[in-house]
């Protein structure tokens, strides 16, 4: 079986507003925001896990992807 090799992203948070945390991608785009007082670690992770999964599947072909699309056509 090939072994399959996803991108890596890094994510950050921007501090630069005491009210709000925002996590962004390695170049600086939007993922979320979060209120600074209640913002916690599970919740940024649990944000950038799903945005993680979208940017996989969006730049991947995912096995029996055309032939689901092929049927529904």
């Amino acid at each position: 079986m090939e072994d399959l090799w996803f991108p890596k992203f890094d994510y950050y948070l921007d501090e630069s507003d005491p009210d709000v945390v925002i996590l962004r991608r390695q170049d600086g785009s939007f993922v979320a925001a979060f209120s600074a007082s209640g913002a916690t670690r599970e919740g940024i992770l649990e944000a950038a896990r799903e945005d993680y999964w979208e940017l996989i599947q969006a730049h991947t072909n995912a096995p029996g992807q055309q032939s689901q699309e092929r049927l529904s056509s």
